[in-house]
């Protein structure tokens, strides 16, 4: 409430001090150039002050509580051509039942009418503007930060969905290994729902969690594989080279999960021979470089699947950072090379 009451007493400061200025000018004018009694020129100025005082708290209550959506302006000098009426009507009413008024002032103070009229005008006009023109920011304000806010729900939630995306996306997969190998090898079936079965409880324990560092990424990463490799068994070998100094770097979860996932796609798929896939991360400037490459035949068909991977990764990459060329793809000598650039996290 104090702080209520001394943010308006701020706020009328500015016109206060204008119209006590014009009630001392007003009064040196009346008794210097019109000739009126001292005494009465300063009853008629402290009246008119009074009166204009009054007005513009009543401007304040009006404006800040009402304001058409069209035609403002026009409004606001309606209003103030009012208020200004008003003021001098109020005051030749208040020097008369004072009985202030004599039949020689009486009329000065009629024919002063446009002069006191106008002044009035002009106070109560550019106090109205000033308290439109403050509205009119703080509406500015209160309409950016919605759509901050509502910027950030929207990104908050398309975060949150794409990483809903990713759990069934990786476990149809594993359930169609699983699928695969149930009549042929059912003992490594089982192997592979337990390796699964952990793996969706350790990533459920962190799916509120926007960024963890590369050490439990690659945790996580190493329970792919682990699921993974019991399919392949040793036709699938991952080589890494992970920077130790960089274990603590801030990233998305479940980010080499999918990159890995379409090396095995691109690699294995399509082939009975061994295949080496290489991890390798480390330290550029202010950012982390993760480099995956796998073999590629450039002759065979790309295997079929949801397509979410990639695409759903440079999405989440953009809505994070803001950047879209934080992931490129290149091929050369039969590898298929991703290279991810990382700003970090602070």
């Amino acid at each position: 409430m104090d702080s209520r009451l001394s943010r308006r007493i701020k706020r009328a400061s500015p016109i206060v001090g204008s119209v006590v200025i014009w009630g001392c000018f007003q009064t040196w004018l009346l008794n210097q150039w019109f000739g009126v009694e001292l005494n009465l020129s300063a009853y008629d100025a402290l009246i008119s002050v009074n009166w204009i005082v009054l007005s513009c708290a009543l401007l304040e209550l009006i404006i800040s509580r009402y304001t058409p959506k069209t035609s403002k302006y026009q409004f606001v000098f309606g209003l103030s051509l009012v208020v200004a009426w008003g003021c001098y009507w109020l005051s030749y009413q208040t020097l008369e039942i004072l009985d202030k008024l004599n039949v020689d002032y009486t009329l000065f103070f009629q024919r002063s009418y446009p002069i006191r009229v106008g002044a009035n005008f002009l106070i109560a006009c550019g106090w109205s503007m000033t308290l439109l023109f403050r509205k009119q920011v703080k509406e500015l304000e209160e309409s950016a930060s919605h759509q901050v806010a509502t910027e950030a729900l929207v990104k908050e939630a398309e975060l949150q969905k794409l990483q809903l995306q990713l759990q069934p996306h990786f476990l149809f997969n594993s359930l169609n290994s699983i699928n695969a190998l149930i009549l042929v090898q059912p003992s490594k079936a089982r192997e592979m729902v337990q390796q699964l079965s952990d793996f969706l409880r350790a990533t459920l324990r962190r799916a509120d969690e926007q960024w963890i560092t590369l050490a439990q990424e690659v945790t996580y990463l190493q329970l792919y594989l682990s699921i993974e490799k019991v399919r392949f068994g040793h036709r699938l070998e991952v080589r890494m080279n992970l920077d130790e100094q960089i274990q603590l770097w801030l990233i998305p979860p479940l980010l080499l999960q999918p990159l890995v996932e379409n090396a095995i796609k691109f690699g294995l798929y399509g082939t009975t021979d061994k295949v080496v896939i290489d991890l390798h991360t480390q330290r550029e400037g202010d950012s982390l470089s993760i480099e995956i490459s796998n073999p590629f035949d450039e002759d065979m068909q790309p295997v079929e699947g949801s397509g979410f991977g990639l695409s759903g990764l440079r999405r989440r990459l953009y809505l994070l950072y803001s950047r879209n060329d934080l992931l490129t793809i290149r091929m050369e000598e039969n590898k298929f090379i991703v290279r991810l650039i990382l700003p970090e996290k602070y």
